[in-house]
């Protein structure tokens, strides 16, 4: 038993146990994680061989007993980039090796276009979340080196498959650009 990721998933638990709206849940997911995230080899041995120098799929770690919160890893290799997409629930992102690029966009006014909104680059240590709706975003691995990360998502990943809502596979505009 990996007691690196069983602390991590018992501070979850503790942060989802009342109930309370989805943004309220992901700030306290975050308070309880910063400081207290597993190392990079601690996830490593969790996840398949094939998967541990960068996968195109995210590994499921853990869902909890009662559906209630799921955890999975994503190993990238540099410049592996997700889909731009959203989310079905409340996602906390927690940075353990590497660096992540996000970035953000919102649907302009004609549903034709994405408008990017932000980019952060998140280091190893940063925990943050977001919650639907407003969570269309593309993650990719910054660095020159295998990036990990934790996604811990508010639904149970074994009975959905995933969290991600949709894709968008539409034009991007810079905000100077809109319509």
């Amino acid at each position: 038993m990996n007691a690196e990721l069983q602390n991590l998933y018992a501070v979850v638990r503790g942060a989802t146990r009342i109930p309370r709206d989805w943004q309220t849940v992901v700030g306290h997911v975050v308070k309880g994680l910063e400081g207290e995230l597993p190392t990079a080899e601690a996830i490593l041995r969790e996840v398949p061989i094939a998967a541990r120098s960068g996968c195109e799929r995210s590994q499921l770690l853990h869902v909890e007993p009662d559906g209630s919160f799921s955890v999975v890893a994503l190993v990238s290799g540099p410049g592996q980039a997700t889909s731009v997409h959203d989310h079905t629930t409340w996602c906390v992102v927690a940075v353990v090796a590497g660096s992540e690029r996000e970035e953000r966009f919102s649907l302009d006014d004609s549903g034709r276009h994405l408008v990017l909104t932000g980019v952060r680059i998140d280091r190893p240590g940063t925990v943050s979340g977001f919650a639907p709706p407003g969570d269309i975003h593309r993650v990719t691995n910054d660095s020159a080196t295998v990036g990990i990360s934790l996604h811990i998502y508010g639904t149970d990943l074994g009975r959905i498959g995933n969290s991600v809502r949709r894709t968008y596979d539409l034009p991007i505009l810079q905000p100077q650009e809109r319509f």
